[in-house]
């Protein structure tokens, strides 16, 4: 998984950095908990707003091949599937 963090896709950008600092959990976690949430692969993750709360949102790609979005408290860690 250590591969995948480094790619650029994974990249933080500039703008998010303040968000990253903020959070609880890190990307890395993040994206462990979107995956016990969605088994699959994560093809991309990033940090934002939603509701006033800082999120990861990571796109697994699931075993049915369909594209799932999970959004990941970044300080609770908590997760929800959109499906």
């Amino acid at each position: 998984m250590s591969a995948l963090m480094t790619s650029p896709a994974w990249a933080l950008f500039e703008t998010n950095k303040q968000l990253a600092a903020t959070a609880s959990i890190t990307l890395e976690d993040a994206v462990k908990h979107a995956l016990s949430a969605v088994p699959g692969k994560a093809v991309e993750a990033e940090i934002g707003k939603e509701d006033g709360r800082t999120v990861y949102e990571v796109e697994i790609i699931d075993s049915s091949n369909k594209t799932q979005k999970v959004y990941v408290d970044a300080q609770s860690g908590q997760t929800k599937v959109d499906r």
